[in-house]
């Protein structure tokens, strides 16, 4: 079991009333803070896991369901970091049942706030295209701040006792297309 804190934002539009005490969560990662963001015409969630600052992003439609694609979603967010998938469903299975809370953190929001701008940018200069490819440019943004966590990913890899990634091994992402100013 865990909290899976929302914004006042979300909160109404999931039409949700937080749980006001919350039971310690249960899970490895531990609680969840979401937020609804718009992006032109698109609706998204983005989800941060509060000690790793690890990022999901799903569609937020439809509302009532955010609970359960939010775990589809981190399944397949865990994967993708090298989490083996028997240790990523197990990680699933034990945050249900899921309670629906209040945001707390300002920390955790902050994160929140500096994730709106890289999907916002992600977006708009099309470097991903879907809520699975926004989760993996989230997953390798720098977090300044708390200046422990550094790469999202690396933290989330070590809640299961896996090493940080290794860097200079992995493929080269494809730089921008270049834009001349006139």
């Amino acid at each position: 079991m865990t909290a899976f804190r929302c914004t006042a934002k979300l909160l109404k539009a999931m039409k949700a009333r937080p749980e006001p005490r919350p039971r310690p969560a249960g899970n490895r990662l531990g609680e969840w803070t979401a937020n609804l963001i718009r992006v032109s015409r698109i609706q998204l969630v983005i989800a941060v896991n509060e000690p790793t600052r690890l990022g999901v992003v799903l569609d937020a439609a439809p509302y009532a369901a955010i609970p359960e694609r939010f775990g589809h979603a981190l399944f397949q967010a865990l994967i993708e970091i090298g989490i083996h998938p028997d240790a990523a469903a197990e990680e699933v299975e034990a945050m249900w049942p899921m309670e629906i809370a209040a945001s707390s953190s300002r920390s955790v929001l902050g994160t929140l706030n500096q994730y709106a701008v890289e999907v916002d940018c992600d977006l708009r200069y099309r470097k991903a295209n879907s809520a699975a490819g926004l989760t993996r440019r989230l997953a390798e943004t720098i977090v300044l701040s708390p200046k422990d966590i550094v790469f999202p990913a690396d933290r989330a890899r070590e809640a299961f006792g896996l090493p940080p990634l290794d860097r200079r091994r992995l493929p080269m992402s494809t730089p921008p297309p270049v834009v001349s100013l006139h």
